[in-house]
């Protein structure tokens, strides 16, 4: 069991690190990235460095959950000390480190689903493979796990919770609710809004134990299990004083659930842009699956039930609910093991000639992904933006036509026709290594010089642009994709055991 797992976790991991970008490209996490190199070059909780332009002058404070830039702080030291070894420039050597935790932290996520499968839900060894797959390469968990977004740290964290919150072992029971505790308080360091699941946990927990413990016992388990959670807040309440001067200010109060609920209940679950089920195909048959979810397991389809649809109608207020310059539905990522982990029904339930839909899915989810992980998909926003100027944003999202879903994959044939362009890349490559940032700058001008936008997305490539050594650029990839090859056959033959 412990070598499956072992090898399970190699084998999304080297597929993360061999697709992964290397770099911070988004504001949210060049912002997390700012506050935790302020933490361990200055010991500070704020930083001088602008990332967009609507900040005001003096110092920055990251708006974001704590939790986040508290977990890269070894990173960002693993990145200073690898710097130092191989030579490679301390900025673009912490960066790298930092962005690939999302990398390790999806594939433990993978890793969760299949322990998830097999020990609360009962599902066979393939069955756990396929929805470990399922959930690690053919949703939007494959685009997240490449940069540094706090989004794949609370999914892992709240599936965890949620893993040992359901432990149906009374011996056990103290310790697992300790344990789920305190991995959802990892989940609310990260996004304040993981405290939607509380009341979910608490009905379970009832549903789970009210015929076998009285009233008192109840709570006190309640207790236990919050204690962690208790103490994660009373640290983001002085996070958030040290930040406003106020101790229940988040940052996000501008804007907030000010959104139109229909239109955001619409785009997430519908649009051409956003949609949950067209960035995520195998989601549909999740949700196909509840009924026989309820009638198998249905305090934990209840529970699943909840931690989705309070997400959903949550997010569908938000004024933001498309998550930014993303790809799909961002804010739901965190629901996507709810919506996997019921096709393990079907998958059981039928015969191999009905699972034939269930594998086309899953396969047109990893196509969906692909031209994700290619090419920078801000590409296609800078276009859109620099075409139809305000109304690019609304096009992306309701527009079948200018979806990005066909767009990305446009714009990998443009990329690499840009690769022909020897001058045009020798000067990117020179700005890039000035550190030109493009703040404010126009479109055009980010479009035709950016390189991060006209080049293959892979942290090696950018290696070798950048005149490194083979042994640096070529020789990392090899070997992680000698060990997704091995693992994946090792994975393959324990299915025959």
């Amino acid at each position: 069991m412990n070598s499956k797992i072992t090898f399970l976790f190699l084998f999304f991991v080297s597929i993360y690190f061999l697709t992964g970008q290397g770099s911070i490209q988004s504001s949210d996490g060049k912002i997390m990235y700012l506050l935790t190199q302020s933490m361990v070059e200055n010991q500070s909780l704020s930083f001088s460095e602008s990332v967009t332009v609507s900040e005001t002058q003096g110092p920055q404070y990251s708006k974001y959950g704590l939790g986040m830039s508290v977990l890269a702080v070894p990173f960002y030291v693993l990145g200073k000390v690898l710097s130092a070894l191989l030579g490679i420039e301390e900025s673009m050597a912490t960066q790298f480190t930092v962005s690939m935790i999302n990398g390790i932290l999806t594939a433990f996520s993978c890793v969760m689903i299949y322990c998830f499968a097999l020990d609360r839900l009962s599902f066979r060894y393939s069955t756990g493979l396929f929805l470990a797959a399922g959930f690690g390469l053919s949703t939007i968990a494959w685009y997240y796990s490449e940069d540094f977004m706090s989004e794949p740290a609370t999914t892992l964290f709240l599936l965890t919770a949620v893993y040992f919150a359901s432990n149906p072992d009374r011996e056990r029971k103290n310790n697992s609710l300790l344990l789920a505790g305190v991995f959802l308080a990892c989940a609310v360091s990260c996004r304040l809004a993981t405290l939607l699941a509380v009341p979910g946990f608490v009905f379970y927990h009832w549903m789970m134990w009210k015929n076998e413990q009285k009233a008192a016992d109840f709570w006190a388990d309640i207790f236990r299990a919050a204690i962690p959670v208790a103490l994660v807040l009373i640290i983001i309440m002085a996070y958030n004083y040290v930040r406003f001067e106020d101790l229940l200010e988040s940052g996000y109060e501008k804007g907030g659930f000010g959104g139109r609920f229909l239109v955001g209940f619409y785009g997430i679950l519908f649009s051409p842009g956003k949609s949950l089920f067209l960035y995520n195909p195998l989601t549909i048959f999740g949700c196909l699956a509840f009924t026989r979810f309820l009638a198998g397991n249905k305090k934990i389809a209840l529970f699943f039930g909840w931690l989705i649809i309070s997400h959903l109608l949550m997010f569908s207020f938000w004024h933001s609910w498309p998550g930014g310059m993303g790809w799909g539905p961002r804010l739901m990522l965190v629901v996507m093991p709810y919506l996997i982990l019921p096709v393990g029904f079907l998958w059981e339930a039928f015969a191999k000639e009905v699972k034939i839909p269930l594998i086309a899915a899953l396969v047109l989810g990893i196509a969906v992904q692909i031209p994700s992980i290619t090419v920078n998909i801000s590409r296609y926003y800078y276009e859109m933006s620099q075409q139809f100027g305000s109304g690019g944003h609304d096009k992306l999202l309701f527009s079948l036509k200018q979806s990005p879903l066909i767009g990305q994959f446009k714009q990998i044939a443009v990329v690499y026709e840009n690769l022909n362009d020897d001058f045009q890349i020798v000067q990117m490559v020179s700005l890039a290594k000035k550190k030109e940032k493009f703040i404010g700058a126009d479109i055009k001008v980010v479009l035709d010089n950016g390189l991060a936008v006209n080049v293959p997305n892979f942290w090696w490539y950018y290696m070798y642009l950048f005149g490194y050594s083979f042994y640096l650029w070529l020789l990392p990839p090899i070997f992680l994709a000698c060990i997704a090859v091995f693992s994946g056959y090792k994975l393959a033959q324990g299915g025959r055991s």
